[in-house]
């Protein structure tokens, strides 16, 4: 008897929850208890205690009767996110007591045997939810391990665990001691080379991202020709004009969402509200929302909102560094999906996001396998950010013009250079088995997104752009907005040191324009903030003392600093509101004009930044969400 008619049999079910759960069954793939629990049709202990009746062995409360940690714990954490089954106990006899969520077959069986060295082996049956917490719970110690430590001590060129080395630290004092031994003896000399200094690196930083941005819609329009003489050619050969991936829901591979929520016990139930509108059959997702074991509150929102099947819920056990790539780390060991993403809690992803990804990856395998492509291979694929409380006020207006500017133009005029692109904090997709090769993430950096993304390039794959967004929340108070701003500024810092710790082998590696994009965009973007308020004291300082009080100074000095100053703001003006326009609206993009006085914002964060990155380097900033609430934003529509 099929495990269906033993349900109705047995009187758990109706015939026509059956008829409903095999119909889904039959679009979308995956077993049938599992469509049944997903309609609420019976309960996960419901349908085990069926299938032991049915598999006829005994089932097996892993909660009520947990296994034995020791044997549980020989395990590899390889294995945790496929396995299916956990060693329970050896009884008295010699017997080996194994609880599983899957079918008992002869395979599993020899698997068992093989694995723990004993013929005598009793199955019983358990949810995957109990077999799941049990290997969790037996494997703490090692999986805290992986988490934490295990990119630092299996690649310790790519782990910011060190912090900064001798030379990096004493660099900067030596400079400033320069500076003021230079400005004692030759103080005219001294003050027109750090006016230079600041300038050069101000206009340098600028220029790229503005030519970045430049780029963009040319990058725009080659990719709508490839795409327009790709629809040409696939009608030639009888195919739909569109690519889609898959062609069927059951073909669809598993997908693993991965959900960091720390202090996020406001916002828990619109989480799993979000991530229930994505288009994507929910027998393929795998969602484990990761929270920490010293935030109750969160963990009890999360338990009262009671999620559907398909989310799992995991504490992290407390250890340090406590940040968001660590909890990642830790969630991944358990990722059943071929392919993971990175949601923040209060992140509200196009429904057809992950659908894109999928086709995005399929076509680079098929370009590689069919078409001779010698592109690097595909390990990522970045989504644009939106604010949906884009025009709450001011500053949520400038943080989304300078989103709109990062993802709506400077990202995709740097995809298809071959300059490396850094991630942003969420919304990155990757090749789940690609992830762990590359060491997954580093937790001891606070910008672990940037910093993946050049490890990437270095290890010899690429990332794309995605042509889907995400909603975020925009931080609407400047409590809120410097902390964040700090961290993402002293993680560009840090990620800057990790990869110059050896400049020669990271320019062989990812080759000039790895370079390029590396001085453009991570070790540039600091130094520009940092000059900011030096670019526009000195050029007041020229100017005015040229003009009035007979300041001597050079006029090719005078004359560079305010074609800096001027040029270097009209140019962020410009590129940034014609991105936030198109991104939004006029409405918002009109607020780039007070850019030069935001920017005042991040020179405050980027030198708290420096002191953070000098004595303490790991310090996570946590961003406080749902400060504005409900508020909903019809700008990004």
């Amino acid at each position: 008897m099929q495990i269906g008619s033993h349900l109705v049999a047995t009187g758990r079910i109706t015939s026509e929850q059956l008829d409903t759960a095999l119909a889904h069954q039959r679009a979308e793939g995956g077993q049938l208890g599992q469509h049944l629990v997903l309609a609420g049709a019976l309960t996960r202990r419901e349908l085990y205690e069926a299938l032991a009746e049915h598999w006829e062995t005994a089932s097996r409360d892993l909660v009520a009767h947990p296994p034995d940690p020791v044997l549980a714990g020989r395990l590899d954490i390889a294995e945790l996110s496929h396995l299916g089954w956990v060693p329970c106990e050896e009884r008295d006899d010699g017997t080996l007591v194994v609880a599983t969520s899957v079918r008992p077959t002869p395979a599993l069986l020899e698997q068992v045997r093989e694995r723990f060295g004993t013929d005598q082996v009793e199955l019983v049956a358990s949810t995957h939810w109990d077999v799941f917490r049990a290997m969790e719970e037996a494997n703490r110690g090692k999986l805290r391990r992986l988490a934490e430590d295990m990119l630092a001590e299996e690649r310790p060129e790519h782990s910011a665990r060190p912090g900064l080395t001798r030379l990096q630290l004493v660099l900067p004092f030596v400079i400033g001691l320069a500076f003021v031994v230079g400005a004692v003896l030759e103080p005219r000399r001294a003050f027109v080379v750090l006016l230079s200094a600041t300038n050069l690196v101000f206009l340098l930083s600028i220029l790229f991202k503005a030519g970045s941005s430049l780029r963009a819609p040319f990058i725009r329009a080659r990719r709508e020709r490839r795409r327009l003489a790709e629809m040409r050619e696939r009608q030639r050969r009888g195919l739909a004009p569109e690519w889609e991936p898959g062609g069927h829901d059951a073909e669809l591979p598993v997908y693993t969402i991965l959900v960091p929520a720390f202090r996020e016990a406001n916002i828990i139930d619109k989480l799993i509200r979000n991530l229930g509108a994505l288009d994507y059959p929910r027998s393929r997702l795998d969602v484990i929302v990761l929270m920490e074991e010293n935030d109750p509150e969160t963990v009890a929102a999360a338990k009262r909102v009671a999620p559907p099947d398909y989310v799992r819920l995991l504490v992290v056990p407390a250890g340090e560094p406590q940040t968001k790539p660590r909890a990642c780390n830790y969630g991944l060991a358990f990722a059943r999906g071929k392919y993971v993403v990175i949601y923040d809690a209060e992140d509200r992803p196009e429904p057809l996001q992950l659908r894109k990804a999928v086709a995005a990856f399929e076509r680079d395998a098929f370009e590689h396998e069919h078409l001779g492509s010698t592109r690097p291979r595909l390990a990522c694929v970045q989504a644009a950010l939106h604010y949906f409380n884009a025009d709450y006020n001011v500053l949520t207006r400038m943080f989304a013009i300078e989103y709109a500017h990062w993802f709506e133009s400077m990202l995709p005029g740097i995809d298809g250079s071959g300059i490396p692109l850094p991630l942003g904090g969420t919304s990155n997709h990757f090749d789940t088995e690609v992830l762990k090769q590359l060491g997954a993430w580093d937790p001891y950096n606070v910008t672990e997104d940037a910093d993946l993304g050049l490890r990437v390039s270095v290890e010899g794959y690429r990332v794309d752009v995605l042509d889907s967004t995400t909603g975020e929340e925009a931080c609407a108070t400047v409590p809120a907005w410097i902390p964040q701003r700090t961290r993402w500024i002293k993680g560009y810092m840090i990620t800057a040191a990790v990869n110059m710790r050896h400049p020669l082998r990271f320019l062989r590696r990812v080759g000039p324009l790895g370079l390029v994009g590396m001085v453009g965009l991570i070790i540039g973007t600091p130094p520009t903030f940092l000059a900011y308020p030096l670019v526009l004291g000195f050029t007041v300082i020229t100017y005015v003392g040229v003009r009035l009080i007979g300041l001597d100074l050079p006029h090719w000095v005078v004359l560079s600093s305010l074609v800096t100053a001027v040029l270097g703001n009209a140019l962020m003006i410009v590129v940034s509101g014609i991105a936030a326009t198109r991104r939004y609206n006029w409405r918002i993009g009109v607020f780039a004009l007070l850019n030069p006085l935001y920017w005042c914002l991040h020179a405050y964060a980027a030198w708290r930044a420096l002191v953070q990155t000098i004595f303490s380097p790991h310090r996570w900033e946590k961003t406080p969400h749902g400060i504005s609430e409900d508020y909903e934003s019809t700008a990004h529509v």
